[in-house]
């Protein structure tokens, strides 16, 4: 996807906090170049720019812990001690900080969007169909930018028409006037989106109908009018349902001649080798391994480091045997790249539970097993246990410098295991066993012995020239067909027809190699499990919760680390200080709380 940046730049920093005012640095007349078919696709092209440069992947990726974090299935592995990350994570203090570049990215890709919007209607030299194929790109893209913005910050700013002026005070909107505006948006997508595009990377229509089955759900819950809504009657709700339910079963029923199916092997869905060619991917946001294509240069994708136990600190997972390095093969043997994360996110110990024996989502989802990748015996063919390691992994020290106990190059070193060795089997094998009971001994507490969510970690597409400061060239899947089945079930329940939602389950977890389900095993907690098993870090357990109401209910339940949750102001985001401290209704456009 050919990316233009001076436009996309020119066009953003009119939103930019909506305070900035900037003179435009280059020749070009936007009035007249996105009247041209050229300028108007250039246009369209813009409004993937921040999705790219900042939500999903680059800058620091804050947005996946907005999205997944605070949530019953994932935990705060530097316990309190990572300044805003934790602070989000725990509900704790003011974490503000970490919420600010989503909010610029998707309030700059709002107004891009209203650009291309309002320029539809005076581009020449494109038929009818054409200019409605290009600018149903701009209307979803501006859906899912409200989406997430009424959902984290609640009724705020709401623009249909691109703000090219600062602003000295910003006016708050309904929750209902932005799903007004979401659900007609979506509803322009789904009729006059492509089924497919020549450049990868482009929404398709199939995404349109997915997310409008996600929006009519969320937008149901309103009836009890949280975040600055009306409160929509129950007869509402049940027509949304509706309305969810016909979108979804669509995609699904349509799904090939849309351009997209459910892959037949749960570990296929984020095979390295499906990155760049995902078929149960609806919408995917590009990354690439030639610097001059991203947005930040050599400042590549990053969302998978968060989600990662290996930080190269002897405090987790660690051995002398292992480094952080690209390479892919030492004195002639072969061994697996690794790089370095951030050791940011680590699962509850409720989620990992919740794969039961012989389910592949949990293998196929997640890194339990580290191999040698360095050597330090004399021969350079494998590691031997110096005494720091072997006291790390709680083992027997009498391995310390014994030959019979090291491990060759390639061969497996750690393995963070599910199932509960005692101390005498753990002592009996060359390589170390941390039994996750252990790591979970305190849940409020867990240690740094985890297994990490490996979706997003390709080591094929690691890029950058440091494996210690890592950045990948992978796409970000953030919408996909799995998802689609899993809001059919939902909507098919609150409609009462449990027997058609255990079917939609059953899809996902006959692939997965897990027990069928019946209908009377449906319920929320059910519905919340399943949502957790299969969507797990991709963008949207946040919103999950919020949209069942069950915050309550399931943090108490599965992550007692979270103490300080608050019903009455954490169903929405604070609004990020810098961005108030710009305008002079700043006190009163702060949510109520914060």
């Amino acid at each position: 996807m050919k990316y233009f940046k001076l436009l996309a730049i020119m066009a953003g920093l009119l939103m930019c906090a909506c305070s900035l005012e900037e003179e435009n640095p280059s020749a070009i007349t936007t009035d007249s170049d996105w009247k041209t078919a050229a300028g108007y696709q250039k246009l369209i092209n813009a409004c993937y720019y921040d999705f790219i440069r900042i939500t999903y992947g680059q800058a620091e990726d804050t947005f996946v812990v907005n999205a997944e974090g605070g949530t019953d299935i994932w935990q705060d592995s530097r316990d309190g001690s990572n300044g805003n990350w934790s602070r989000l994570l725990l509900y704790s203090g003011d974490f503000s900080g970490l919420l600010g570049e989503a909010y610029t990215s998707f309030y700059a890709t709002l107004n891009i969007c209203n650009a291309a919007i309002e320029y539809a209607t005076k581009v020449q030299g494109l038929s009818e169909a054409q200019v409605n194929a290009l600018v149903a790109e701009a209307y979803y893209l501006r859906a899912h930018s409200l989406y997430h913005i009424v959902e984290q910050y609640g009724g705020k700013y709401l623009a249909t028409t691109p703000t090219t002026e600062a602003k000295k005070t910003l006016e708050c909107s309904k929750v209902n006037d932005f799903y007004a505006v979401i659900l007609s948006d979506l509803e322009f997508a789904m009729k006059h989106l492509p089924v497919s595009h020549a450049e990868y990377g482009h929404v398709k229509r199939a995404a349109a109908y997915s997310l409008y089955a996600k929006a009519c759900l969320t937008y149901a819950a309103y009836t009890d009018g949280k975040g600055h809504a009306d409160a929509i009657t129950t007869a509402e709700a049940q027509e949304l349902y509706s309305k969810a339910q016909v979108a979804a079963d669509f995609l699904i029923d349509n799904a090939a001649s849309m351009g997209v199916r459910l892959y037949d092997d749960v570990a296929e869905v984020f095979d390295e080798n499906n990155n760049k060619s995902n078929e149960e991917a609806l919408f995917v946001v590009c990354h690439s391994m030639t610097q001059a294509l991203n947005p930040r240069g050599n400042y590549y994708n990053r969302v998978w480091k968060h989600f990662s136990a290996y930080n190269a600190n002897n405090a987790g997972v660690y051995l002398d045997g292992l480094q952080a390095s690209y390479e892919t093969s030492v004195n002639g043997v072969a061994v697996p790249r690794l790089a370095k994360g951030n050791d940011y996110l680590q699962p509850s110990k409720y989620l990992i539970d919740l794969y039961e024996e012989g389910d592949k989502r949990y293998d196929a989802f997640f890194q339990d097993k580290y191999y040698i990748n360095k050597a330090n015996t004399a021969d350079g063919k494998g590691y031997q246990w110096t005494e720091i390691d072997a006291k790390r992994y709680g083992l027997s020290t009498n391995r310390v410098g014994n030959p019979e106990y090291n491990i060759g190059l390639g061969e497996l070193a750690v393995y963070i295991s599910r199932e509960t060795y005692t101390q005498e089997e753990r002592d009996a094998v060359p390589y170390a066993i941390y039994n996750i009971e252990d790591n979970y001994k305190d849940p409020a507490n867990p240690g740094k012995f985890y297994p990490s969510l490996s979706k997003f970690d390709t080591p094929s597409l690691y890029a950058g020239s440091n494996a210690s400061k890592p950045y990948s060239g992978a796409d970000c899947i953030i919408l996909r067909l799995g998802e689609t089945y899993l809001l059919s079930a939902e909507a098919h329940w609150r409609l009462g027809n449990n027997a058609k939602a255990a079917d939609r389950i059953n899809v996902l977890r006959q692939r997965a190699g897990a027990a069928k389900i019946a209908a009377a095993d449906i319920d929320q907690d059910f519905l919340l499990d399943e949502h957790a098993r299969e969507m797990c870090g991709e963008w949207m357990r946040w919103f999950t919760l919020k949209r069942f109401r069950a915050f309550e209910s399931r943090l108490q339940k599965c992550n007692p680390q979270i103490t300080e949750f608050d019903a009455s102001k954490h169903y929405v985001r604070p609004v990020p200080t810098w961005v108030l401290a710009n305008f002079e209704n700043g006190d009163e456009y702060q949510n109520p709380g914060y």
